[in-house]
C-alpha cells in the first residue's frame, strides 16, 4: 500500500476563484489526478516537507538557468500570452494548456516542469520574459492572485501589442527620410568616387587649370579615394569607442538626458513617461498593490534619468501622499498623466485613468513624430539636392571647359 503524504496545492476553481489548501497523496501525479476529480485546475502542488520543497525548488531553478538559453520575440511572446489566455477560458487547466503550447513553443515544457516544481507561473515565465518587460510578470500575478490568469496574460499581451504597434509606427514614420539620406549617399560617393576621378585627368592633360570650385571637389574625391581605409579605420574605432563609452563610461546616462531635456523633449518624454503610465494602469487594473506596481514598472523603465526621476514616487507614496501629488514632484512627466491621475484617485478609478492617460501620451508622440518625418523628407531632399547640384554644376563647368578646349 502506498504511503500519503501532505501536499500543499493552490488551483482555481470552476466559478474562477483561486483557492488553497492540503491534499493526502501518494504522489504529485496523484494529487494532481485527486484535486482535477474535484473539478479544480492545479497552479501549483508541492509536499509541505522543508526538504522536498528546497529539493523541488532547485529543480526548478535549474530549469529556469536552462530556459534563459532560449530566445523569444515580442511576437511570439504575445502570440504565447493570448493562446494560453483562450486555453485556460476554455477549460483546460494550467498543465494541460501549457503541453498544448509546448508542442509549438520552444521551452514551455520546461515552464510546465518549473510550475509542477513549486515555481508560479509569473516566474517560471520570467526567463521568457525580457528585462525591460519585467512589469508583465506583475499583471501574471496579480492575475493568479485573484483566481483569473487569463485576464492577466490578456493584459500582457495587450501591452506588447502597444509596444509593437509604437515600434511598426516608427518605423513606418522614419523608413522615407532614412531612404532619401541613404540614397542621397550613394548618389554623392558615385559622383565624387567615379565622375570627378574621370573628368579631371581630361583637363590636367590639356594643361589646364582646374576651375577654383572643381578643385576643392576634387580635392574631396581625393582625399576619399586614398583615404577611405584611414576612414574606414577611424569609423570603425568611433563605433568601438562608443560602443564601451554607452556601457561603461556614462553614454547612456548622457543620452537618456539629453532625450528627457534636449530639443526632442517633448517627444521622448510623452513616449517614455507615457509607456511608463500605461504599464502602471494595466498592473493597478490587474489588482497589483500601488507599491508592487510601482517598483515593476519602473524596473521596466528602458531611460535611466527616467527611472531615477520616478524614485521619488514610491518614497512619496510611503509616507502617505498620493499618486498625484508625487508625479507633480517627477521633473519633466506630462501634465496630462498627473491630471488623470487625480480624476483618477477621485473617482476610484486610478488604473483605467492612467491607462488612457498613457495612451494619449503615446498616440500624441507618434503624431508628432509622423509630422515631423513627413516635414524632414521633403527638407533632405531639397538640402541633399542642393548639394548634388551644386558637385554637378562643378562637373558639368569642367566638362564645358573640356569642349571649349576641343573645338579650339
Amino acid at each position: 500500500m502506498s504511503v500519503l503524504v501532505s501536499f500543499r496545492y493552490k488551483a482555481v476553481q470552476p466559478n474562477g476563484k483561486s483557492k488553497q489548501g492540503s491534499i493526502y497523496a501518494s504522489s504529485e501525479a496523484d494529487a494532481y489526478a485527486r484535486l482535477r476529480a474535484e473539478n479544480l485546475s492545479p497552479l501549483l502542488i508541492r509536499t509541505d516537507a522543508a526538504q522536498a520543497t528546497k529539493s523541488r525548488a532547485d529543480h526548478g531553478y535549474s530549469l529556469l538557468r536552462r530556459l534563459r538559453r532560449k530566445s523569444i520575440t515580442d511576437q511570439e511572446l504575445e502570440d504565447l500570452f493570448r493562446n494560453l489566455a483562450v486555453l485556460l477560458r476554455a477549460g483546460a487547466d494550467i498543465r494541460t494548456a501549457l503541453g498544448v503550447l509546448g508542442q509549438e513553443t520552444a521551452g514551455l515544457r520546461l515552464v510546465s516542469q518549473a510550475i509542477l516544481g513549486g515555481s508560479s507561473l509569473d516566474l517560471a515565465l520570467a526567463p521568457v520574459i525580457p528585462k525591460p518587460l519585467s512589469h508583465l510578470r506583475g499583471l501574471i500575478a496579480a492575475g493568479e492572485a485573484r483566481g483569473d490568469i487569463s485576464a492577466g496574460l490578456d493584459s500582457a499581451a495587450s501591452v506588447l501589442a502597444m509596444r509593437r504597434k509604437i515600434r511598426q509606427q516608427l518605423f513606418e514614420a522614419l523608413s522615407y527620410p532614412a531612404f532619401v539620406f541613404v540614397s542621397a549617399i550613394a548618389a554623392l560617393s558615385i559622383i565624387l568616387l567615379v565622375v570627378v576621378p574621370a573628368i579631371a585627368p581630361l583637363l590636367l592633360d590639356n594643361g589646364q587649370r582646374l576651375p577654383i570650385y572643381f578643385s576643392f571637389i576634387f580635392a574631396i574625391s581625393q582625399g576619399l579615394g586614398y583615404g577611405w581605409p584611414y576612414l574606414l579605420a577611424a569609423l570603425l574605432m568611433a563605433a568601438i569607442a562608443v560602443s564601451l563609452g554607452w556601457r561603461f563610461g556614462g553614454l547612456k546616462a548622457w543620452t537618456d538626458r539629453w532625450l528627457l531635456d534636449g530639443p526632442l523633449r517633448s517627444i521622448a518624454r510623452s513616449l517614455v513617461y507615457g509607456g511608463y503610465s500605461r504599464a502602471l494602469g494595466e498592473s493597478l487594473q490587474s489588482g497589483a498593490s500601488i507599491l508592487d506596481a510601482l517598483r515593476l514598472c519602473q524596473r521596466s523603465l528602458a531611460n535611466t534619468e527616467a527611472r531615477k526621476r520616478t524614485d521619488i514616487v514610491s518614497t512619496m507614496i510611503r509616507q502617505g501622499r498620493t499618486l498625484s501629488d508625487a508625479f507633480r514632484e517627477v521633473r519633466g512627466l506630462p501634465q496630462t498623466i498627473v491630471r488623470l491621475c487625480e480624476v483618477g484617485e477621485a473617482s476610484s478609478t486610478l488604473g483605467p485613468m492612467l491607462m488612457r492617460a498613457g495612451e494619449r501620451e503615446e498616440t500624441a508622440a507618434l503624431v508628432k513624430i509622423d509630422k515631423g518625418s513627413k516635414l524632414l523628407g521633403p527638407l533632405l531632399i531639397i538640402g541633399l539636392g542642393a548639394l548634388i547640384g551644386g558637385l554637378m554644376a562643378g562637373v558639368l563647368t569642367a566638362l564645358t571647359d573640356i569642349g571649349s578646349i576641343s573645338g579650339a
